[in-house]
């Protein structure tokens, strides 16, 4: 018999050994619970987050406790349903969709009644960043409690879950509210705010459109190069007498071929080569001068050094 792509119920059957997927959809039975749950506390029917009303803004934060935090987009929050007898799911209430995560819960958990957190999904970074608590354990505290009574048993429940969670397949963390007082410092006026009052009950988004947006400024990329490598290029250096001058030598590579004719750069390597350079010449160091279009050698090397190819030589 086929199966369902939207079956989250495990399969009994073998199939051999297939890694399982990160998300599952939500069968029937578990979105027919979490309509139970919604209609058991209609809060959940409604808005959680409405947009800062510009006539009221002024009272709310003059009268209000408010803390802050970015939101991930301008998408309305989610709900998290802890239910016991299914997997935990992040529930879309816009989309009418959700997802299950396989979170390991501690043993009975959610016998007492549904769980029920807001809750953001960053699929780009797979985290799940929770946000507060509306329904513990089957008792409505969104309409009930402060945010700070729900934030310390948001907390409370935080604890109660195991920190590893070898299968969970996102990031879960708990959202980090910041005080009005610390906001300027954080303010960033291309990000979605939430606005949390003290009060139950409330909740407020934000986004500036007041602020202009900071000018886009192009800026080429720029060729990073690498540090220059210096490579020691080994040459034969025999005296060349055909032109009648001192301290001029001939070049050879490795094999023997002609690279060219090489000058001195200094008084006392000069001495030194017309000390030890015999007819079978001496291995040296050789430096490419720019300005004169020829090497010069810069020192005699030991004469065991092997030879350079005559491809790492410019020919002059």
């Amino acid at each position: 018999m086929s199966r369902s792509i939207t079956n989250s119920r495990p399969v009994t059957e073998d199939r051999g050994a297939k890694r399982p997927p990160r998300f599952n959809r939500l069968d029937e039975d578990h979105i027919k619970a979490i309509e139970t749950i919604c209609r058991r506390h209609p809060i959940l029917l409604n808005r959680m987050e409405v947009h800062l009303p510009g006539h009221r803004a002024k009272q709310i934060f003059s009268q209000e406790k408010l803390l802050v935090w970015p939101k991930f987009d301008r998408r309305p929050a989610c709900y998290l349903f802890f239910i016991d007898g299914y997997a935990p799911c992040l529930w879309d209430p816009n989309r009418q969709e959700g997802l299950t995560f396989r979170w390991i819960l501690p043993p009975g958990f959610g016998q007492k009644g549904a769980t029920v957190c807001l809750a953001n999904l960053l699929k780009g970074e797979s985290t799940l960043q929770i946000e507060d608590l509306l329904v513990y354990e089957g008792q409505d505290l969104w309409s009930r409690q402060p945010f700070s009574n729900r934030w310390t048993s948001l907390k409370t429940l935080w604890n109660r879950l195991p920190a590893e969670q070898p299968l969970l397949a996102v990031k879960p963390r708990i959202v980090e509210p910041i005080s009005l007082a610390d906001w300027d410092a954080a303010y960033d006026a291309s990000l979605s705010w939430t606005i949390q009052p003290e009060s139950p009950g409330q909740r407020f988004y934000w986004w500036d459109s007041i602020t202009p947006a900071a000018p886009s400024q192009f800026r080429a990329p720029a060729l990073k190069r690498d540090a220059e490598v210096h490579v020691q290029i080994c040459a034969l250096a025999k005296p060349y007498t055909k032109i009648g001058l001192p301290d001029a030598y001939s070049l050879e590579a490795s094999d023997g071929s002609h690279i060219g004719i090489a000058s001195i750069s200094t008084m006392s390597l000069s001495q030194q080569m017309r000390a030890e350079c015999g007819p079978a010449g001496l291995r040296v160091e050789v430096v490419w001068n720019d300005d004169f279009k020829k090497y010069q050698i810069s020192k005699i090397l030991d004469q065991i050094i092997p030879l350079s190819a005559a491809s790492f030589f410019r020919r002059v």
